[in-house]
């Protein structure tokens, strides 16, 4: 009983750890315990992203690319507040200059105020490749909303 017991132990010791070499593929997203909040920002990075190419016209001479992503950081102040009425999302208008850096940038009149800061403050923190257009630095003016719970 005692060596059929260890050969069990070895089989499923061996099955967890062939497991364990192995990556999610790139086109799905880590699900339940694998899911990091590195993985979380870098799908949220990407959606950005992919949002942002949609507003550019006329084109750039290629996509554009976010170096440096920050999220929002609630306020400290709203956290003691009821979850239901610290939520929302804010629309901050911003410019991409020739350097990639993030120029101008204001929140949109439509949500909490309270939240407009946060918002501000980490769009400020993105950092793009410099994006040009016809072999030409570019200057972009865009939007992106942060959806903040």
């Amino acid at each position: 009983m005692h060596r059929f017991s260890t050969a069990l132990s070895s089989l499923l010791l061996g099955l967890a750890l062939a497991g364990c070499g192995s990556t999610p593929s790139s086109s799905s997203a880590p699900r339940g315990f694998e899911a990091t909040e590195a993985d979380a920002t870098a799908f949220r990075q990407s959606a950005a992203e992919k949002a942002l190419q949609k507003q550019i016209n006329p084109p750039l001479d290629e996509p554009l690319r976010v170096l440096e992503f920050a999220e929002p950081v609630m306020p400290s102040f709203m956290l003691s507040m009821n979850p239901a009425t610290v939520r929302g999302d804010v629309t901050v208008a911003f410019e991409v200059l020739p350097s990639g850096h993030v120029g101008a940038a204001k929140a949109l009149p439509g949500s909490d105020e309270g939240l407009h800061k946060a918002a501000v403050s980490a769009m400020r923190q993105w950092r793009f490749a410099p994006p040009l257009r016809g072999g030409k630095p570019a200057r972009l003016f865009l939007q992106h909303t942060f959806h903040m719970e």
